[in-house]
């Protein structure tokens, strides 16, 4: 494809001069493949063009939906006839088509080949008829079997990048349709008209729809986008159509303080969004301390806040709750989600789950605490072994019993690496662990990409394997110099003469509880020569860089986290940034939170953009990702709409109202009903946080409340775990479940407290403090007027004022506002 211009082939059937012409830079040379192979073609101009397996051959079975799942990608195949799905197994793809026994290709007679005669119905087809005979299709296909039907994927070249015209599209009442250009752009230069061969699909089809030849239609008011596959590379375009009348020239001014507020009102002016307003005193306090604490404001901090007079005081606000101990409580409680800990089942449901579990939990909350830069944090968990450099397993074995003995224990999370990570029973494989790591750090889901190509991202089953291979010298159990050393501690404990696992482990965990040396597994690097063998044959490669030679370094972990913190990896900071942003809003820039693929495009580009190139220049510091977010105007919103943004849940014009999680949920219960002398301690002690290990006797009773509104398991690499849902079974529970219902007459509890109150006719002053504190407590704002009215009438006509009020804190906890964060 040499020559002075750069030459672009056009597959395409449709498209309108208008865009052809403005498209194409002048002087380029243009070639046709539709006037290569339509009817009016001569002999000579189709002799010219020769398909490639890989940039044509394989791109057309996709296209025509012939190695989809549902057709011959199927992992049986269909009619004896098998693909790979999506196709990037050009080999194995091109053996099926003409060395299997339901071979589909007859060099001999190009024209009988059953890769013509069955779409084009000429042969019973289960799949029905695809293209007509000599349509280009058929003439494309027939071309390549007549010049040998050659496997010719070395010689394609790497697709450089994917360019979709135009790059944004903006409908109005007039403009409804347009079509779009894809053309890709090759390593050797060229660029290749791609349309016909490339695959469309909508984000939304309640708003914009797209036909096989790329013509864009909008068909509803808003934003979405339109998601183009071809060969391994996936683009999107955004569409965008106003919600309202408000145009550009009308459109308010909207103040934007902040980079954040510049962004989001950027996107909403061209939508015609108009934000919501800012949100009253009380809202913002309620909101920020559920979000960045986890607990609801006291009944005192609320009055003080909203009396207060000072215009920096929702600033000030936000670096105390940051300060708080119970910030990282909650936010560890997060951190360990997104982590994967779940103590009892994912470390092999032993006696030593409990204190390993601890450790884990202590270990990120004292990270959070000292606010430890992002990257250090993680890489406290990538690069962890069990045992320090030097350290002999005697030593290593003496010094964790050290952290887990009942009297005294070391401080565990002083530490600076913390090894149990990798030590889940379900990331045992390096399969197992490559799609954990993706998961935790990346907010990548690579399981597609395990047994084929990733439908919506770039990434093939070869990626998948070769990303795999990284983590195959990290193992877990016993290392084999340690071997002897563990042998001869097993023996010389006496543990040889127990027949059940379940009283070795009881002997391991009494001798640890002393503080005495316990034959733990470690975490450790397997030695390179076992893997040699294999790195040829699948040599290791980081998802979207170099390959590297696991052989070389003493622990391959150190590379993958240099690219986890390099300035130029699309996913490390991006991950975090997004699932931090979800939590404060309720869904994330791309949504879901931990699914960044390129078919699943972000909400606002820009945006995400900006914050996670700031962290990176920020040195990863996750308080200022807290601040930068927390002091927009953008979340400080109400969630009061207005006609604009009604119906706009996924660009920030407004807040949305939402569920508060679990543990909230069951910590905001206990701490409404509890003694004044406690509620301190809700902002800093909160165990019922700390879901990741076994319930201790004062949690089991609040386990079913947290199972009841979402508490994650962490069994899966998966944000949806954790159930965000309302449900039926939640209105049950807040209505007459005996957890509930304890609370509130439980005999350390405010109810309880207030009785001495009850004694005699209430004062009217009296009755209406006690009402604005039940208010407070739940709510986290007094009562209005209305409210005020009917809660003084109750009391009035209630002969039994302790009833009264256990009454109204029952009603109030069982309001919408108190469950929802808004």
């Amino acid at each position: 494809m040499a020559g002075s211009h750069l030459r672009v082939f056009r597959f395409a059937l449709l498209f309108t001069s208008a865009l052809s012409t403005a498209t194409i830079a002048t002087g380029d040379e243009l070639h046709s493949m539709q006037r290569s192979f339509s009817q009016t073609a001569n002999a000579d101009l189709r002799s010219t063009v020769k398909p490639n397996f890989q940039r044509h051959i394989v791109p057309l079975f996709g296209r025509l939906g012939c190695n989809g799942r549902a057709c011959h990608g199927s992992f049986q195949g269909q009619g004896g006839f098998r693909l790979s799905m999506f196709g990037f197994d050009f080999k194995e793809d091109h053996r099926s088509l003409l060395e299997a026994e339901s071979a589909r290709v007859s060099i001999e007679d190009p024209a009988s080949s059953l890769i013509l005669r069955k779409p084009t119905s000429s042969e019973d087809h289960e799949g029905g008829k695809r293209f007509a005979f000599d349509s280009w299709q058929y003439r494309v296909l027939k071309r390549w079997i007549e010049t040998g039907a050659h496997e010719d994927s070395a010689q394609a070249g790497k697709l450089l990048r994917l360019e979709v015209l135009p790059n944004e599209l903006l409908f109005t009442q007039a403009i409804s349709s347009q079509q779009l250009q894809v053309i890709a752009h090759w390593d050797d230069g060229s660029r290749e008209d791609v349309t016909c061969l490339s695959r469309f699909h909508s984000t939304d089809d309640g708003i914009v729809q797209v036909n096989d030849q790329g013509l864009v239609k909008s068909v509803g008011k808003g934003d979405a986008h339109v998601v183009v596959s071809y060969d391994a590379e996936v683009a999107t375009i955004e569409t965008l159509r106003p919600v309202s009348d408000v145009t550009l020239k009308d459109y308010p001014l909207v103040a934007t303080p902040t980079e954040i507020d510049r962004l989001v009102a950027g996107k909403l002016r061209k939508l015609g969004i108009v934000p919501a307003e800012i949100c009253n005193d009380d809202e913002f306090l309620r909101r920020a301390s559920l979000d960045i604490t986890g607990s609801l404001p006291v009944p005192d901090e609320v009055r003080e806040f909203v009396f207060d007079q000072r215009a920096d005081k929702r600033r000030l606000k936000i670096d105390e709750l940051l300060n708080r101990p119970a910030f990282s409580v909650w936010w560890g409680t997060l951190f360990c989600d997104y982590t994967g800990l779940n103590a009892p089942l994912q470390l092999g449901n032993t006696d030593f789950a409990k204190p390993v579990g601890d450790q884990w939990t202590e270990w990120i909350e004292r990270k959070l605490r000292d606010n430890v830069p992002y990257d250090k944090l993680v890489e406290g968990i990538v690069v962890a072994t069990s045992r320090k450099p030097g350290q002999s397993y005697d030593d290593f074995a003496a010094e964790q019993s050290q952290f887990t003995r009942a009297r005294n224990p070391v401080d565990f999370a002083a530490q600076d690496q913390m090894p149990h990570f990798w030590q889940r029973e379900n990331i045992k494989d390096p399969e197992q662990k490559a799609l954990a790591f993706a998961y935790s750090f990346l907010g990548v889901r690579l399981d597609c990409a395990q047994c084929h190509k990733h439908p919506f991202d770039r990434w093939t089953k070869r990626d998948f394997d070769q990303f795999a291979v990284c983590f195959e010298r990290v193992r877990k159990g016993v290392s084999p110099e340690s071997q002897f050393a563990y042998d001869e501690m097993v023996v010389e404990l006496g543990v040889t003469r127990f027949t059940t696992a379940a009283e070795r482990r009881g002997k391991y965990l009494r001798l640890a509880a002393e503080g005495k040396p316990a034959p733990w597994k470690e975490v450790f690097i397997g030695e390179p020569e076992k893997i040699k063998a294999l790195d040829e044959i699948v040599p290791a490669k980081i998802l979207g860089a170099d390959e590297m030679n696991l052989c070389e370094d003493e622990d391959p972990r150190v590379k993958l986290m240099a690219w986890l913190r390099s300035k130029h990896n699309p996913y490390f900071s991006k991950a975090i940034v997004n699932r931090v942003w979800a939590q404060y809003f309720g869904r994330g820039i791309v949504n879901p939170p931990d699914d960044q693929n390129l078919g699943n495009p972000p909400s606002n580009s820009a945006l995400l953009n900006y914050l996670s190139t700031g962290f990176i220049e920020n040195q990863f510091d996750l308080k200022w990702l807290h601040r930068q977010i927390a002091n927009s105007e953008t979340y400080q919103r109400s969630c009061r709409t207005n006609s604009t943004n009604r119906l706009d849940e996924r660009n920030f014009s407004r807040a949305l109202v939402r569920r508060l999680p679990a543990e909230v949920v069951v910590d905001a219960i206990l701490q409404s009903t509890a003694q004044s002398s406690k509620l301190p301690e809700f902002q800093t002690v909160m165990k019922n946080r700390r879901i990741g290990v076994q319930a201790t006797a004062d949690q089991r009773r609040t386990e079913f409340g947290l199972a009841v509104f979402g508490k994650p398991l962490r069994n899966t690499n998966c944000d949806c775990e954790r159930e965000m849902l309302p449900s039926l079974l939640q209105s049950v529970y807040l209505r007459n479940d005996q957890d509930l219902l304890a609370a509130l007459d439980r005999k350390d509890g405010w109810l309880s407290e207030l009785a001495s109150s009850f004694v005699g006719k209430l004062r009217t002053e009296d009755a209406g403090e006690l009402i604005h504190q039940a208010y407070l407590r739940t709510l986290s704002r007094l009562p209005d007027e209305v409210e005020l009215t009917r809660a003084m009438q109750y009391f009035e006509d209630c002969e039994n004022r302790a009833e009264a009020m256990h009454d109204l804190m029952w009603v109030l906890i069982n309001t919408q506002e108190f469950v929802t964060n808004h």
